[in-house]
């Protein structure tokens, strides 16, 4: 991915800097982006009898397919790589169908405990919370592998269309039952995944069908601190909503349980580091990257020192730079959050508390935002040991003070549990990093051939 980008930018004109960076929104953040504004503009736009049920099982399929996928992303984004590494190509879409399966899988799994826990229900609306639950989870794992295709066009117009038809189908349909509205949002994201799955299908697919090991089982089996990690942040990111689910109890469709005067400011703070996001993309997988194997490179081809502290000091400038730029940006969006916050709450209809809670939401997604950033820079040093205690800390600080500070300070603990786990990783990587070239010779094992000694004796 980082090579076609570097290729869009290099035309150094404008629409193909709006198309890298419209790209890279979309496959860092499609489904996070598309169920944020979604879930935002559905509540300002249908009628309070009618959208009940919407907007909850919005939430909770924004929430869970996060937890379902999120969990092991890094493992099969890094397991992915390496399958390109080693141009083992013909196994990349078999890995994609064991993937697809596990989503479809749990995410059906998911469902049928909530139609256990709360039966009786509906059957035509958990068919339907059934059915988007399966489709964004999907979505989430055809991103991963999108990437490795190399083409643009798929990802824009499948959101593009997909997004905007949702949204349209959602408000229209709804006027004649809340459930054909919901079913016109999961015909939005039908459409997303249909393109998505016809270019996948197209480039990636092969014949191979031999009996063997699933290759997701073994994505994770290979990198376990990965998966690990990735439940504990999106648990820590969202344990806070389910203390607040457990408080306010507030169930305005059977079987959800939610806080909307908790959530919703919370779903809106998220949208704040969707820059940040985009930057991780555009930063990291260009300038960043090359330096990056130019520099592991050198020390693989047993290059003169000279030439490896070049290569290192390249990369010094390229890492803190990209470091610098997603900085100043994510702080300065959440300057402008907080700046402008009354004037949001106002217009959403806030209340005191949901202000409180938005305001702290702002500075605890600023830091998640920032948190995933030096934690994918960790990974790209094989330093999993690092994000793994960052998230250990954040999903421990979040479940132990959200309990006690709901009511008076809605949202502290969840920034407070990422601002922590944040200023922890960032200094544990410098702390490796700024010594990277001793680190790197201590852990690499040396190939040598084994000789035999001789020993002479002094008589």
């Amino acid at each position: 991915m980082g090579f076609e980008l570097n290729k869009l930018l290099r035309r150094n004109s404008f629409f193909s800097d709006i198309y890298a960076v419209f790209y890279s929104a979309n496959v860092a953040a499609g489904p996070w982006l598309m169920s944020s504004v979604t879930l935002i503009l559905l509540q300002i736009l249908l009628p309070k009898g009618r959208s009940e049920f919407t907007i909850s099982a919005l939430i909770y399929t924004f929430i869970f397919s996060t937890i379902i996928y999120g969990g092991f992303s890094t493992s099969v984004t890094r397991y992915l790589s390496d399958l390109i590494y080693r141009k083992e190509y013909g196994k990349i879409y078999l890995f994609y169908k064991d993937t697809i399966v596990y989503a479809a899988s749990f995410s059906s799994l998911f469902v049928i405990l909530f139609w256990v826990i709360n039966h009786p229900l509906n059957l035509v609306k958990l068919l339907l919370f059934l059915q988007s639950m399966i489709l964004l989870t999907v979505i989430w794992v055809q991103l991963t592998f999108v990437t490795s295709i190399r083409k643009f066009s798929p990802v824009i117009v499948a959101f593009l269309s997909g997004s905007l038809l949702s949204l349209m189908f959602c408000t229209a349909w709804n006027k004649f039952s809340e459930a054909l509205g919901y079913f016109g949002y999961n015909l939005g994201l039908m459409i997303i995944g249909t393109v998505l799955q016809f270019s996948i299908k197209k480039f990636l697919s092969t014949t191979n069908s031999e009996q063997r090991e699933s290759l997701f089982v073994k994505a994770i089996k290979v990198y376990p601190k990965q998966a690990i990690t990735g439940f504990l942040v999106y648990l820590a990111a969202w344990v806070d909503d389910f203390i607040a689910w457990y408080h306010f109890r507030y169930s305005p469709a059977k079987g959800f349980v939610f806080a909307p005067e908790y959530d919703l400011p919370m779903f809106f703070s998220y949208l704040f580091i969707i820059p940040t996001m985009i930057l991780f993309v555009l930063n990291l997988e260009t300038e960043f990257y090359e330096s990056y194997r130019v520099f592991y490179r050198s020390i693989e081809e047993n290059r003169p020192l000279r030439y490896i502290n070049i290569a290192r000091s390249t990369m010094d400038n390229n890492l803190w730079a990209s470091t610098k730029i997603v900085m100043s940006v994510q702080v300065s969006f959440t300057i402008a959050g907080l700046v402008t916050s009354n004037y949001v709450s106002k217009l959403l209809g806030f209340s005191e508390y949901s202000s409180t809670a938005l305001r702290f939401g702002l500075i605890g997604a600023a830091a998640n935002g920032l948190f995933l950033y030096f934690a994918l820079i960790s990974y790209y040093y094989d330093l999993p040991d690092i994000p793994l205690f960052g998230s250990l800390i954040a999903f421990s600080i979040n479940l132990g003070t959200s309990p006690f500070l709901l009511k008076r300070l809605p949202g502290f603990g969840f920034a407070a549990a990422f601002v922590i786990s944040t200023i922890f990783i960032y200094r544990r990587f410098k702390k490796v990093y700024d010594d990277i070239l001793r680190f790197e010779f201590n852990r690499t094992k040396l190939n040598l051939p084994k000789r035999e000694v001789i020993v002479h004796e002094n008589r």
